[in-house]
């Protein structure tokens, strides 16, 4: 998959690349300011604050030169992304928290600029009164689990959180101009 990046601005550097293509290797280069990191993945500057604080997503610090400027690279993009799907089907932060730990090292790939759709497996985080855990999809587990055992869980899929980020980073890229 091909990101066209025409026109990204570090305020701190004042670093201007214009009309470059990207391929997702080169992503793992490129980094984005909180304001953008915002817009781009719909967390609003105070949630970034706040996971940021309580070590959830740590994002890159840009330590060349002065002041204390944050950028994400777009593996941290992805994370936020995870998180924001997790809170928006209704997960507590902690179990989102814990969610997001589970799927770091489970699925390590998901955070991979460059993680092949092959590798990005479909899963269910279940969730019984004192367990969390995370599965492969299995739509007949998933069943039975929901309707005869009247436990919940919830849907994931990498893939999905992949393809929404880079329709987003490209609708982010045409706003700019």
């Amino acid at each position: 998959m091909l990101i066209i990046l025409t026109h990204i601005v570090f305020k701190k550097t004042k670093t201007i690349l214009k009309g470059l293509l990207y391929n997702q290797s080169d992503m793992e280069n490129t980094f984005f300011s909180s304001t953008e990191a915002s817009k781009i993945t719909g967390c609003s500057r105070r949630q970034l604050q706040y996971w940021r604080e309580k070590g959830v997503i740590v994002p890159t610090v840009n330590t060349s030169g002065k002041g204390r400027n944050v950028y994400y690279s777009v593996s941290d993009l992805l994370e936020l992304m995870v998180m924001e799907y997790l809170l928006s089907v209704g997960l507590s932060f902690e179990t989102a928290q814990e969610s997001l730990g589970m799927l770091r090292k489970k699925q390590p790939e998901l955070f991979k600029v460059n993680a092949s759709s092959g590798k990005l497996k479909r899963l269910m985080i279940l969730l019984s009164p004192n367990q969390l855990e995370l599965d492969e999809y299995d739509p007949e587990e998933a069943f039975l689990r929901v309707n005869r055992h009247g436990l919940p869980l919830i849907p994931f899929s990498g893939e999905m959180i992949h393809r929404h980020l880079y329709d987003n980073l490209k609708r982010f890229n045409n706003e700019i101009f």
